[in-house]
């Protein structure tokens, strides 16, 4: 009894979705989630399942979470939280993709979202520990005053050769590999000593991780 009372509980239009609101795009459109989620207006708002909604959601590359939350009667809330993106990466077809602080490559750049971005380039993006690297060096240029993050243009990865910042004023700095704390604290030293001068450096290489050497603009 108990069975067929919950059957014909669940067929009422109580349980029908009738306004499904997507809450959270700024970069992914609202059709992409819908699309995805596989929820319908008519549908049961209590036979389909969280994880799965989620799991399909979550495969475009820009969300990096998922809430899922009904409301009776009627109602389904999608919750979605895109990810920020922290630079762009020069992919192997030539095309510039957007890329998160921890590596993961986003959706292809574009005039909406901005261009304004450091663009990673080089053979080395394909390592993990030398685009970990490259990162870290963004990271620390978020809170530099003398080599910040919208200064850098370009960071080239060759895997023979290790980093090489370049700024957009035509500055090069290049850091090789490993020891990137240490290193980036000599340089931020470097510049500030030079600053202090009254000269502007054009070239820095800390690369040893011991000397710098620097050359200085004319």
């Amino acid at each position: 009894m108990s069975g067929v009372l919950l059957f014909a509980v669940l067929r009422l239009d109580f349980f029908k979705i009738d306004q499904i609101e997507v809450v959270g795009v700024k970069r992914v459109s609202e059709k992409e989630i819908l699309k995805r989620s596989g929820l319908i207006i008519g549908g049961n708002m209590v036979f389909f399942s969280d994880v799965d909604v989620t799991r399909e959601i979550m495969k475009n590359s820009w969300i990096t979470d998922v809430h899922i939350k009904r409301e009776f009667p009627g109602k389904v809330i999608v919750e979605v939280k895109e990810a920020e993106p922290f630079c762009m990466v020069l992919g192997e077809d030539g095309e510039l993709y957007y890329m998160n602080k921890s590596g993961k490559k986003l959706g292809k750049a574009n005039f909406d979202i901005g261009l304004d971005f450091p663009i990673l380039t080089g053979e080395g993006i394909e390592d993990p520990k030398l685009l970990g690297e490259a990162l870290e060096i963004l990271k620390f240029s978020l809170r530099s005053a003398v080599l910040t993050w919208k200064e850098i243009s370009e960071i080239n990865v060759n895997p023979i050769y290790g980093i090489a910042v370049l700024s957009t004023d035509g500055r090069r700095v290049d850091f090789g590999q490993e020891d990137i704390e240490k290193k980036w604290y000599r340089v931020e030293k470097i510049i500030s000593h030079v600053r202090r001068i009254n000269l502007t450096e054009k070239y820095i290489n800390i690369s040893s991780g011991k000397v710098g050497i620097v050359d200085f603009k004319l």
